[in-house]
């Protein structure tokens, strides 16, 4: 019965899309749930509307910032993906604030980011798959093992894949299931809210990112205009997650806080001509395992992640989601 059976892929960020490409690619049968109204998980870009400024319409990453390449198989990826549009070059260089302000630049390894919002990469990314195999706003409430099977929300599949945060997977996976909930405790996660600010045209000083340290407020300070290749006054700031975590209830409730940061940062009187938050309960774990992903070939559940393979970052999450469809499509053939 078992290999009768699709596979279930729960996420359809990027981990989840890179493991239902390689079933795809290996003619396994699939199904990707996901919670999201679209694809892209933590990669999230939203468009400004109804703002009341000139920049209605302008895509901001309100999750994931950017990403850097080291995995040659990864780097083979965001090749095509520059080659076809979809990502871009952003910058190698950072600038480095106290609360005092900005104090200096760090280069580093080169950014990468997306003309239209880390999104759109998920979204090409999941152009093979065939839409009616990708299920989105759907909570996954239960999954659980029966014999020769695992069962998700009621639903038999042949294995499953568990592409999301380990906190969100924690909350559907049988209790009964001691190993995994042990891999799945491993590891603590941490919140973030972002604050997208938009400022009157030309008042931005010349940055592309800012790296925030010992603040009690600000962690990151993004230019969406630079990050996009455009001129837009922009900004997208997170906020330290220990404040974070006290506002998950109420995001907005954290904005005037965020903007009393902000401002002397970047050497700004003015605020914003609009602001907005977005939470994230689950924004990134704290550390990550070095193997690459896990599959329990007695439950028949995978997990991978931005929590594998020496995450967190976007390259950690394509590798791990990848590599366990790989190992998924050998196990089912």
């Amino acid at each position: 019965m078992t290999n009768q059976l699709p596979i279930a892929v729960i996420g359809a960020g990027m981990s989840g899309i890179a493991c239902a490409r390689m079933l795809h690619q290996h003619n396994v049968p699939f199904r990707v749930i996901d919670r999201g109204r679209v694809v892209g998980g933590r990669m999230a870009s939203r468009r400004i509307r109804e703002s009341g400024t000139a920049f209605d319409g302008h895509i901001t990453d309100i999750g994931a910032s950017y990403f850097t390449v080291q995995d040659p198989d990864f780097a083979t990826v965001v090749n095509l993906w520059i080659d076809t549009g979809v990502a871009r070059e952003w910058t190698d260089a950072f600038h480095v604030a106290t609360p005092a302000g900005i104090s200096g630049i760090r280069t580093g390894p080169m950014r990468y980011s997306a003309t239209n919002g880390l999104r759109s990469i998920i979204e090409h990314q999941a152009e093979i798959l065939p839409t009616e195999l990708i299920q989105p706003s759907t909570q996954v409430a239960a999954v659980s093992v029966q014999e020769d099977h695992v069962v998700v929300d009621g639903e038999p599949f042949s294995a499953v894949a568990v592409c999301v945060p380990d906190p969100q997977a924690k909350q559907f996976i049988d209790a009964a299931l001691a190993s995994t909930h042990e891999i799945l405790n491993q590891i603590d996660w941490e919140a973030v809210i972002a604050v997208t600010a938009v400022f009157e045209p030309d008042t931005l000083p010349k940055f592309d990112g800012i790296f925030v340290n010992e603040h009690r407020v600000l962690t990151w300070i993004a230019n969406d205009g630079h990050r996009r290749g455009n001129e837009d006054p922009v900004v997208v700031a997170h906020v330290h997650p220990e404040l974070a975590a006290q506002y998950l209830t109420d995001p907005a409730g954290v904005i005037p806080q965020a903007l009393d940061a902000l401002l002397p940062i970047l050497g700004l009187t003015e605020h914003p001509q609009w602001s907005s938050a977005m939470r994230w309960t689950f924004a990134k774990p704290t550390s990550a395992r070095p193997e690459l992903y896990s599959f329990d070939e007695g439950n028949r559940i995978g997990l991978a992640g931005d929590s594998w393979a020496g995450g967190p970052k976007v390259e950690a999450a394509w590798k791990s989601g990848h590599e366990l469809g790989v190992h998924l499509a050998q196990w089912w053939n």
